[in-house]
Formats: structure tokens, sequence, C-alpha cells
């Protein structure tokens, strides 16, 4: 045996060439991001680190030349490796030690210059002995302990390259014939994923080191004591009416009328809906923190669900229509508090509505029109009302019985990204961000959220994952060879194999049609039906304003039809009808704007990083309207100039007015000149109903969302938001590496890179994924040593990322 330098060599057979190696720091760490997770003074990971390694020839190689004094011996000539075709010479290989493999630029020369030596040149014929030799360096650490012994290597292993810093290109040596392409093996059994990786997920519990934070997060509208408040409000308002009930029908009624449009008025035809309001608009905030959180909370408790990132959204859904999602996922205790929620807002106001009523009553032998309390329907609200507090117990229940599995809130899309930074699933998006229904690509899987760490190595980390399955994404985990993997025929899928029915010609033209990247808007969203919900907006307001003031019938009042005189109970059928129908329609047209004001809330980020020079992390990736309190977000919305954003936010609320005011505008009054009764407006609140509606309809006008704000897919769920993220080197990046907190994470975003003096932009287009090749979906708009990213702009013309761009 003879060492030279850092690598020994011994004499073997020809038939069987063996390469041992040791260990050896001579390594040129580059990489294209700006942090890779490959630093080798981390103090907390532990296991091999990632380097990317320029090939280095040890100069004790280079001067190993036969002396013309003392001619080579059989055995050196035997010891001597063979060249590779020019090329592979400067072929990195990523490992977590780094190790040079020296083959011998001069022997090249000389094999090729002289004629004697021909036969030792390296061609076809020696091929699979020098992929036999690559093939084991790259993998043969990465199989230790495992006992895997792969016989079955093929002859036409692809030499990956890596050019300055760190760019990847593949180059398929010569073979006869083509490869074969093989479908991906299906990682079915545990002894199947430990021959592909070695290394599998491992659940672990929370280390005693204080940087571990708790994973009990909840947010602050559904901890124990805010949800107290919010049923002590619905245990005050189940005494309100019951008691304005039982005092009715005891004292005959509860206070003298006196006129239309007094201060007597409002309180009983208006302060009603403005108490169920405001239990309204708090519900509203519970309900949107529920569906942001209970996908989480699923996996943290480990329920046994395999489509939680595909079927549950996490945008509000539960408006005009209940939503029954949650129900279908196994979890009856949101399902149950949900519908109940939805009975709420669609009843709640009209029953206030008509709660109360004018009776005629003869006190002291003269008769007198009373207020009065109807029971029907008051106990009616008191059971609403008590619904709804046996819906927030349940929300309590749920929430204080398990673990959220959060360390904070998941308000922003920048919140997704420690979630999975680590996770083994990432492989399931593959291509997933072009296709139009994600769930239908990506495969259902009984995920867990929470700490852990694999088989082989010590350190915790938190994220979502599957159990007992590999990490899949090796550049993640510190391990040595993930872009050679990318490009390994075993692991990787041929160009002219297809995934999910998309080949990779189709994939690659996806990414940069415009068609698909401006295919999707939600279908209330869509052209065809923002002019069929306009053209009835405005035709129902023209119709009110019409009936409204054709012969007076609003100021001088109009003949009900219907019978006036109140029951025993206070029951008027006139007063119930003129109360109640006009309250739900203003309650359905409120609920209807709801869906529009989430989506816009929710497109907002992905607008502002589809501009060419992208946006800054704080009007981006951080922002949070979904999650935002009412009015707050108008105002956010207009400090931050997103001005549609601020206004649709503005109408969701002011369009409370609309089922507030005709619940209460109308009322049966007896006409002594006319020996009749009719029904009376109060005409200060019909004015203001007029304008509210007119807003309303001009709001349509407002919500055309431009061809900016479309989308390849939908965002309402999880597996929707990974799929623009499951390639990005925003994963990889040290900069974002674990963040303990929320502040943390805010700070990582927003401050500039080492070595970058502006502040980082983020924009959404085709950028160079972590496995080197292009992708659709979110990161840094400019990257050192990779192009700037690709937008796709709404005027249907690709363009490149510039800072100097002026935007389109």
């Amino acid at each position: 045996m003879i060492t030279r330098g850092g690598a020994s060599l011994r004499t073997v057979n020809s038939s069987k060439p063996q390469l041992s190696h040791s260990e050896s720091r001579q390594s040129v760490a580059a990489s294209d991001d700006y942090f890779s997770f490959s630093d080798q003074s981390s103090t907390k990971s532990s296991g091999s680190k990632l380097t990317v390694v320029q090939y280095a020839t040890p100069q004790s190689h280079r001067s190993r030349e036969p002396s013309p004094s003392l001619p080579p011996t059989q055995e050196e000539e035997e010891m001597t490796p063979k060249a590779p075709e020019r090329g592979m010479h400067d072929a990195g290989i990523r490992r977590s030690r780094a190790t040079s493999v020296p083959f011998s630029d001069t022997k090249v020369s000389e094999a090729r210059s002289s004629p004697d030596n021909t036969d030792r040149v390296p061609g076809t014929q020696d091929m699979p002995y020098i992929r036999f030799a690559i093939e084991q360096l790259t993998r043969d650490e990465e199989v230790a302990g495992v006992g895997r012994q792969d016989s079955t290597a093929s002859t036409d292993y692809p030499v990956d390259r890596f050019h300055g810093e760190g760019s990847l290109s593949h180059t398929p040596e010569p073979s006869k014939e083509p490869p074969t392409p093989g479908p991906e093996r299906p990682l079915s059994t545990q002894s199947e994923r430990s021959d592909v990786i070695g290394s599998l997920f491992v659940a672990a519990e929370q280390p005693d080191d204080n940087l571990y934070p708790s994973l009990d997060y909840v947010p602050i509208v559904l901890r124990p004591w805010a949800l107290a408040a919010v049923i002590l409000c619905c245990l005050l308002m189940i005494t309100g009416v019951a008691f304005c009930n039982a005092w009715s029908q005891r004292y005959d009624g509860l206070w003298n009328y006196d006129g239309v449009g007094t201060s007597r008025y409002f309180v009983f035809q208006f302060l009603p809906q403005l108490l169920a309001v405001l239990l309204i608009i708090w519900i509203f905030v519970i309900q949107a923190a529920v569906y942001r959180t209970i996908p989480f909370l699923m996996m943290a408790t480990e329920r046994q669900q395999d489509s939680v990132l595909q079927k549950l959204s996490i945008l509000p859904r539960n408006f005009l229509f209940p939503d029954f999602s949650h129900f279908k996922n196994g979890e009856l205790l949101i399902g149950i508090s949900q519908f109940i929620i939805w009975l709420t807002n669609f009843f709640a106001i009209p029953l206030m509505s008509c709660l109360f009523q004018t009776k005629h009553y003869t006190i002291g032998g003269r008769g007198v029109w009373r207020w009065v309390s109807v029971q029907p329907v008051g106990w009616t609200l008191v059971a609403v009302y008590a619904l709804v507090t046996i819906a927030l117990l349940l929300l309590m229940f749920r929430y204080c019985r398990s673990w959220t599995g959060l360390i904070w809130d998941p308000v922003s899309i920048a919140d997704l990204i420690p979630l999975i930074q680590r996770s083994n699933i990432l492989h399931d998006f593959e291509r997933s961000e072009t296709a139009h229904f994600v769930t239908d690509t990506v495969a259902p899987r009984f995920l867990r959220l929470g700490y852990w760490k694999t088989s082989d190595k010590k350190d915790v980390f938190y994220g979502i994952g599957e159990e007992h399955a590999p990490i899949r994404s090796p550049s993640l985990h510190g391990s040595k060879n993930w872009r050679e993997k990318q490009s390994d025929p075993v692991t990787a899928l041929p160009d002219i194999q297809e995934q999910g029915g998309v080949s990779n010609d189709s994939f690659q033209n996806n990414l940069h049609s415009p068609t698909v990247r401006y295919r999707w808007m939600t279908s209330f969203l869509k052209d065809s039906s923002l002019i069929a919900w306009t053209a009835i907006v405005f035709a129902l307001f023209i119709a009110f304003v019409v009936v409204s003031f054709v012969n007076d019938a609003i100021p001088r009042g109009f003949v009900p039809r219907l019978s006036t005189l109140a029951s025993d109970d206070g029951f008027s059928a006139s007063n119930f009808v003129f109360s109640f129908i006009p309250a739900f329609i203003g309650t359905f047209l409120f609920l209807a704007w709801q869906p529009i004001d989430i989506y816009f809330r929710a497109l907002q980020p992905f607008l502002e990083m589809s501009s060419p020079e992208g946006a800054t992390a704080d009007n981006s990736l951080l922002l949070s309207y979904q999650s935002g309190l009412p009015l707050g977000v108008t105002l956010s919305a207009l400090l931050a100039r997103h001005f549609k954003v601020a206004w649709i936010s503005f109408m969701s609320v002011a369009s409370l007015a609309i089922p507030v005011l005709s619940g209460g505008i109308f009322i049966a009054l007896w006409y002594p000149s006319e020996s009749k009764v009719r029904i009376t407006t109060c005409l200060p609140a019909f004015y203001a109903l007029v304008a509210f509606c007119a807003l309303y309809a001009v709001s349509f006008l407002v919500i055309w969302p431009g061809r900016k704000r479309y989308l390849p897919h939908d965002i309402s769920t999880l597996a929707d938001l990974f799929s623009f993220l499951y390639q990005s080197p925003l994963l990889s990046d040290k900069l974002l590496r674990e963040p303990r907190t929320k502040t943390d994470l805010v700070t990582r975003l927003i401050i500039s890179p080492p070595g970058g003096r502006e502040i980082p932009r983020y924009g959404f287009g085709v950028y160079c994924g972590r496995s080197g090749k292009e992708h659709l979906g979110i990161d840094r708009l400019h990257r050192p040593g990779k192009p700037d990213m690709l937008i796709t702009t709404a005027t249907m013309k690709p363009r490149r990322a510039s800072l100097l761009s002026t935007g389109f």
C-alpha cells in the first residue's frame, strides 16, 4: 500500500476496482444561498454538515509521474486510477467530510498523447468501474449501519458536476443504449425506506433546554378566559331576553310608546340588533382562529386523519352556507360548534329585529300603546344563545384538553416556513405548484406536528412530518449528497418520466405559461360570477328605491295587507314580516360579502410578490390580514397603501348596517284620520339605509380582481401554500433557520442578509429551487450566484425581476 497525501491506494484487481479514502479537510465551501445548513461551527446541529466541495487534486498526486531513473513498477501501474474523460477532474462531491478522489491530469494527457497507452484511455468499457467507484464514494456513508449493498448499480450512472457558486449540471456519460425509465419505487415498508435513506423520522419529547419552546400556544381569542368572556356575554344576553319576556307578561308591557324616531324607538328597534352584531363580529374572529389552527391541532394530537393538509381550509368558510368539512375529517366538536355559529350568524339579527313590538292596552280607563316583548321570538332567542354558549364551551373543551403543537399563531405565510423547514413530506408536493387542484396530487398521509429527531442523530427539531418515514430531504438534515441524489436515477425522476400525469417538458412549459400562472380565481370572484352578482345587486337596489318612492309609499306609509293586531303573547304578523324579512335579506347581503373580504385579504401577499420589483417582508410574507380584527385590517391596509383591501374590509363591517337598519325602520301604526293601520317608516333610518345599500352596490364595481390577483391554484389549505414553498431556498436558508419566537422570525426576514446592503425583497415567480431546477413559488428576488426570479406579469410578458423595474 502506498499513501500519498490524504488518500490511500491499495493494489486491486483491475476487474474489481476498490478505493479507500481517509478524511481530508481540503474543501472549498460554496453555496448559492446566503446561508445553508452547512455551518461547521454550529452548536445546535449534530452529525454531518452539508458542504459543497470543489474538487481539489492533492499536490502529491499531481507530481506522480514515472521517473526516468526509476521506472514504475507493475504494482504502481495497477494502483494508478484510470483518468476520467475531460471535465470529470473538477467534479465536486457533496460530502459531510470532504474526500478528494485523485485523478491525475498528467496521466490523462500522457494516455491521450502516447500511442502505446491507447488501451489505458478510459472509454465505454471502463466507465462501469469509474461509475461504481463514484457511487461507492457518494453512498457509502449514507447506508452505514443499514447493511445495504447495492449490487445492481446502473452502468449508466450519471455524473453531476458543481460549477462555481455551487450550481448543478447534469452530464450523462456516453452509453450505447439510453437508460430505461422506471417508476418511482414506493416506500411502503420500513425496511425499504431504510434501504433508500437509512435515517427515519422519530417523534421526540420536548427537551428540557429552554431553547425549545413549549408547543401549547393558543391564539388569544381561543384561550379559556377569552372564551369565558364571550360566554358571559351570551349568558347576559339570555338573561336580558328572558327578563324582558317575563316582565312584559307580568306588567303589561315594558314601556309606553312615544312615537317614531325617539330615543325609546331606538332602544327597542335598533339596539337589540346592535348587541347581536357585536357578538357576531367577535364570533367571526373566533371562527377565523379556529380555521387557521385546527389542522395543526389535529396533527399535534395525532388524530388519525390522512388529509389534514389537503381537505381542511385555513380560511373561514362558514358564512352563506354551513361548512361540514370538520365533520368529514373527524372533528365532531368543532363541526357542531361551527354549525351552531352558522345558525346564529344567519338568524340572530332578524330575530332581534322583531323581538319588540307595540301593543294596545287599556290602562286606567284609557287606551295606551306600549312596547312589549314578543314571547315566541324571545324564547327562540334564548335557545339560540344557549346553543352559542354550548358551541363556545365545546371550543374551550377542544382547545384546553390537548396540545396545539404551535409555538405562535400561524397568521402569515412566513409562519409556515419553520413548520416545514426539515419536513420529510415535501417530496409529495413535487410539481404541485402548477396543478389545478393540489388535493389531487398530494398523497394522503398521517402526519404529526411536534418535535422530532432522526434515527441516526440526537438533535431535536420542530416541524410537520410523517413518523417512521425516511428523511427524503437530506439537504435539510445535514446529509451529504442531496444534489447528487436529485439526479440519481434510483431516487429521482428522469426527465422523460411522468409524475401525476405531467411530464417534465409539460411541467417546464407550465412554469413559464402565463395561462397557468394566472389560471385560478375563487368561483365567486370570477368574471361570470361577478357580472351576475353586480347585475342582481344593482337590480335589487333600483327596485328597492323605485318601490319605496312610488306614490310616496315610504313617507305616507302603506297598507300591510296582513293581520296587525297583536296577540296575548305580543305577536303581530305584519310587524314580524316587515321586521324579520328585511333584516334577513340584509343579513344575507352581509354574509355574502364576508368570503370576498377573506379572499382579498389572503391574496394580497401574492399580489405584492407578483410585482417585478418584489416586496419587502412586511408587505408580503408577514401580512396577516386574514387574522386581523375588523376595522383594524382597514387601518393597517390604509397605512400600507393597500386601498382595495382597506375598502373591502371596511365594507365587511359597514354592510352590517343593512340588516340593523332594515330590521327596525318599519312599524305598524293606527292612523285615526284614515281609520286604518299603515306601515310607518322611520325616515332618518330609511335614508341611511338607502345610502348604505348604494354603497354596497357600488362596491361590487371595486371588487373586480385584476389579473394580478390570479394564481395557479387555490390557497385555502395548507397543502396549497406548501406547494409554493416546498422547493424554496428559504427553507434551507440559515438566516431563517429554526426561529424560536415570532419576533425572531420577523427580525430575520426584514434585516439585510450578511454581505447585502439592501433590505431583502421577496417575489412570486419562477426561481431556482433547492434541487437546482426551476420551480414556481416564493423566494428572495435576488440571490448571489443565481439568476433573478422570473416574474410572469399580468400583461402576459415574463420578465426578470429587477429593482429598477417600474412595475406593471
